[in-house]
């Protein structure tokens, strides 16, 4: 991650999970440190939602370290494949 970039070109990106080559889908909302001003985390909107429409959905948290590589086209990360052992937020719209 040597060249910068900002987060509207990010979200364009697919995550592509290494473990499991698992397209995970692309980051939909970010968490943020504001006394440290780093970036935590990201976070990935669960397939099935169609444009907000259908009210909550769930999100996959990946964390800034498991980010393995910010690609022209994907975002590659190594995070656990155990949904359950995987942080889990509600979004509102």
């Amino acid at each position: 991650m040597n060249a910068l970039t900002n987060y509207w070109e990010l979200i364009e990106k697919d995550v592509v999970n290494i473990k499991n080559g698992e397209i995970m889908g692309r980051f939909d909302d970010v968490e943020i440190d504001a006394k440290l001003g780093k970036i935590q985390a990201f976070y990935i909107e669960e397939a099935g939602r169609f444009m907000g429409m259908l009210g909550k959905s769930k999100a996959r948290r990946v964390k800034w370290e498991e980010i393995l590589k910010i690609g022209m086209d994907v975002i590659i990360v190594n995070v656990d494949d155990d949904i359950n052992n995987r942080a889990i937020k509600e979004m509102l719209d």
